[in-house]
């Protein structure tokens, strides 16, 4: 397993050159925050799910994810062409099954109530979050927010959505100081209302 993730580290690096997958320029520096980072919390996971990454940019965490757990069926979105190509190209190189990505805004993206899982790193804050992911999820489906310090002010400032939306925290599980997962469930259909368009999840949370 270390050596795929060893491999593919070096490729997301490799790429950054040239196109903005990373803020981490070191392959130590990156292995450090995107790769373990990515990995602080498997033991979180089921061994097997049908699982959406949103805004995948560089693969973390769902490449990380799916090295660790081979038996994951994971689709990764993201809005930007070239981190899409990019994904697909690792994903082939470094011999995956069971993982692909493909190029489209959340806005887009219409595979509602498919997913048991739904995971996001450094995408936007929960109360948006909430609202992009919820209609992925089938009912009893988990979002797994990759979250830092602030967690519990995420939450406090995501209540309402809560609320509308027909989910609830399960769990929180933090690492150090620094990190941190929030796990959502949805119990009931989302309205088929959300996500509302114009962006309006990131302009005007609920």
């Amino acid at each position: 397993m270390e050596g795929l993730l060893r491999r593919y580290n070096s490729d997301l690096v490799e790429k950054n050159k040239t196109m903005n997958l990373t803020a981490h320029k070191t392959e130590e520096d990156s292995w450090t925050n995107n790769i373990v980072d990515s990995l602080l919390f498997v033991k979180e996971f089921p061994n097997k799910a049908k699982v959406l990454d949103l805004g995948s940019g560089g693969g973390c965490p769902a490449i990380p994810l799916k090295i660790a757990l081979p038996n994951l069926d994971i689709t990764m979105l993201d809005s930007v062409n070239k981190k899409v190509g990019f994904l697909n190209d690792v994903i082939q190189s470094l011999g995956l099954s069971g993982i692909h990505a493909i190029h489209t805004r959340i806005e887009d993206f219409k595979e509602f109530g498919k997913f048991d899982l739904v995971t996001a790193r450094a995408v936007a804050p929960l109360q948006t979050l909430l609202e992009y992911t919820m209609p992925f999820l089938k009912v009893g489906g988990l979002l797994f927010a990759f979250k830092g310090s602030k967690w519990q002010e995420e939450i406090d400032a995501s209540k309402n959505a809560l609320r509308l939306l027909g989910c609830e925290v399960k769990d929180i599980k933090t690492h150090g100081e620094t990190r941190s997962l929030i796990i959502i469930q949805k119990n009931k259909p989302t309205d088929k209302k959300y996500p509302r368009g114009k962006n309006l999840p990131r302009v005007k949370p609920l």
